[in-house]
């Protein structure tokens, strides 16, 4: 047994031992699985509670997490959340062990992205065919991302690709569950899953609205496209969207909202994506309870949107580097998404012959967004 203790990590796959972390409170079970396991030659870290296991995960980063869920301090569902929002662990394969066998619990488990669950008692044969299981889902998804990775040049397992995953993991998951266990799901069971299936549906729909926008106007700038009638009465269609975006945030009391009237060159949707991501990352960014301050104004001839948020702020290499897939310090800051936002802001405002630019907030802190435009001919 190698309680709390840190061994080399095996990198490959195929490999037939493995690094697995242990997270369970109940002592007998703990000894019964990691016997089983290093019996079957994989090497086994253990902790008794979710805080101390959260701690292992980032200090070990092993090949596959099994973790109970009902444990003092930090339960699993948790300790799921936690791992989900770290760059560096997120893609790792987690089995949920536990002696509980509610539906709810599986489909919670499910929306947060877990890879199995496994009901207590279960039997050697059955964790390490879990085990095996998972592996070999995730070996087939990293197979993918390298042809993927090796087209476009970008990272193997790179976050935006589990953000993708993530939501189509929670509706697969209850979909199985609701095609094996269709004549015992309860009308009040069936709702939970459908609004839990919903969830993930509306986060996928997002994410998917995202890549297609930014797809298309990269298909735009390729073509040189220019549409030198398009006009919109800016000021109300900038609140429109962005009193939306900070209802779904649950910022409404947090949003300082100054538009002037302008008929600004830009079509209505592309003026609405635009302002829907600034408020966004803005909110995303910045704690509740603190402004966001959005304001447009004539400045010099332009139409000036500037977007203010008292967050965690961006340094000057960050802000000089804003590009679509890349995010900044994601395990700390703990965002999700893709790192499309402001790449399409960017894009938006160049293709209607304007600009975007970034600096730091009043007393530095937070960021300020800057989009100018032209107004309509």
């Amino acid at each position: 047994m190698t309680d709390h203790a840190q061994s080399t990590k095996v990198e490959p796959a195929s490999v037939k031992t493995l690094n697995i972390l242990l997270i369970e409170d109940d002592a007998r079970w703990r000894t019964w699985v990691e016997a089983h396991l290093e019996s079957a030659g994989h090497a086994v870290h253990s902790a008794a509670e979710g805080v101390t296991g959260l701690d292992l995960a980032e200090k070990l980063s092993p090949d596959v997490i099994l973790c109970d869920i009902e444990m003092p301090r930090l339960d699993g569902f948790g300790v799921l959340e936690e791992v989900r929002k770290h760059a560096r662990l997120a893609s790792i394969p987690f089995i949920f062990l536990t002696s509980r066998n509610a539906r709810v619990d599986q489909r919670k488990g499910m929306v947060l992205g877990a890879d199995d669950y496994i009901t207590k008692p279960f039997s050697r044969e059955e964790l390490l065919a879990s085990i095996a299981g998972v592996l070999g889902k995730h070996a087939a998804l990293s197979k993918r991302l390298q042809h993927y990775s090796e087209e476009y040049h970008r990272e193997l397992a790179a976050p935006w690709a589990h953000e993708l995953l993530t939501p189509l993991n929670g509706i697969l998951g209850i979909a199985s569950m609701l095609e094996a266990e269709a004549g015992a799901v309860s009308p009040a069971e069936l709702r939970e899953l459908a609004r839990s299936i919903n969830a993930s549906a509306r986060r996928q729909q997002v994410l998917a609205r995202k890549l297609v926008q930014y797809f298309q106007l990269e298909q735009l700038k390729e073509y040189g496209w220019s549409d030198p009638t398009a006009a919109v009465e800016a000021g109300s269609g900038i609140e429109d969207e962005v009193i939306g975006v900070a209802e779904r945030a649950g910022r409404s009391a947090d949003l300082r909202l100054d538009c002037a009237r302008a008929a600004v060159g830009i079509s209505p949707q592309w003026l609405r994506a635009a302002a829907g991501e600034l408020a966004d990352n803005a909110f995303k960014f910045s704690p509740k309870g603190t402004p966001v301050t959005i304001t447009a104004s004539m400045v010099d001839g332009l139409y000036r949107i500037e977007v203010t948020d008292r967050g965690a702020g961006m340094t000057a290499a960050e802000r000089s580097a804003i590009a679509a897939f890349r995010q900044f310090d994601r395990a700390r800051r703990e965002q999700q998404g893709m790192g499309l936002g402001l790449a399409i802001v960017g894009n938006v405002a160049r293709l209607h012959r304007g600009s975007f630019g970034l600096e730091p907030g009043p007393d530095g802190t937070g960021v300020r967004a800057i989009v100018e435009l032209p107004l309509a001919e």
